[in-house]
């Protein structure tokens, strides 16, 4: 099995490259010893710019910065609506109280988005005052960037929230679900059904160990991938790689074959956009689009950008 996992598997190009903005340009955090009731709005770094997570301005700075897709986070409202907005409840970053699906738009509308923010411990709060009345409507969003490409997270998880989403989607052309991911541990089967144009996304912890618990037995036995990683996009963080055994040319060899796309997510620096730049994935996640863009831009012009150097095509007949 050793063997099989180290051989250098030769990979195919990607088809694409897509540079995500995970919640457009926002402010960021760390990332480590986190859990469902930390409140990251209390532990933001000290802010470089004035953007709001989840808004129409941090999206335009995220498509200005060069990102291809923008991820934003939605959860349904009581009067069935669907507002773009990340925290299951609301006195972490607003001020407002509750859970956040069990509130009017009407009320979410008058909320001030970046209340509760700040960067030493409550001493100040740079943000406020900045976000009142700024949490947008998913059709609104669609609708300021008809040509842009979305990721679009069911944060609140509910079989309701996704409903609303699936009707939502619906009614768009094909060509414009086309552009859209759709990222949820559940209910896809549904969306995939009357949406069929709209990509999975697999970025979930669950769904990733799911999908590669048994890849390295099946590929042994059968050379393929498992069912649960094919036609879809998978996420892997950029903190995990050296961990999976058979990275990179195993994994990106069979997911390829199966159809599924690789991305690597939280790429937040120069030196882990470095560490993958020259493998044939096909896309990357940053909560620093701001950082990311410019630095693969550069990268692009020099020759050194992770599309620009596929390594030969692997042979049709495979391993």
């Amino acid at each position: 099995m050793v063997a099989y996992v180290l051989v250098p598997w030769p990979m195919p190009p990607p088809r694409s490259f897509e540079l995500v903005a995970h919640r457009g340009v926002h402010q960021t955090f760390p990332l480590t010893g986190l859990t469902n009731e930390t409140c990251t709005g209390e532990i933001i770094y000290p802010p470089t710019h004035g953007f709001i997570e989840n808004t129409i301005p941090s999206m335009q700075a995220a498509f200005a910065n060069g990102a291809t897709a923008v991820e934003l986070d939605i959860h349904r409202t009581a009067d069935g609506h669907l507002v773009v907005f990340h925290d299951w409840t609301l006195e972490c970053r607003t001020n407002g109280s509750g859970v956040t699906n069990e509130q009017t738009l009407e009320y979410l509308r008058d909320l001030d988005i970046g209340y509760g923010y700040t960067a030493n411990g409550g001493q100040t709060f740079p943000l406020r005052g900045k976000g009142a009345g700024m949490m947008p409507t998913l059709p609104e969003v669609l609708a300021a960037f008809p040509d842009q490409r979305f990721v679009i997270h069911n944060k609140d998880g509910g079989a309701a929230t996704a409903g609303l989403l699936i009707e939502l989607l619906a009614t768009l052309p094909a060509e414009r679900r086309d552009q859209l991911y759709y990222w949820g541990d559940q209910h896809d089967s549904v969306l995939r059904e009357r949406t069929p144009e709209v990509q999975k996304y697999i970025f979930d912890a669950g769904e990733v160990r799911s999908c590669f618990a048994d890849y390295l037995v099946r590929m042994l036995v059968t050379g393929t991938l498992s069912d649960a990683c094919r036609q879809h996009v998978i996420g892997i963080p950029s903190g995990m790689l050296e961990s999976i055994p058979g990275w990179p040319n195993l994994i990106l060899a069979r997911a390829h074959q199966a159809g599924a796309r690789v991305f690597i997510t939280d790429v937040d620096t120069e030196a882990q956009l470095d560490a993958v730049k020259h493998l044939p994935i096909d896309g990357v996640q940053t909560n620093r689009i701001e950082v990311i863009g410019p630095l693969l831009a550069d990268k692009t012009r020099a020759g050194e950008a992770v599309h620009l150097n596929p390594p030969s095509p692997m042979p049709e007949t495979g391993a």
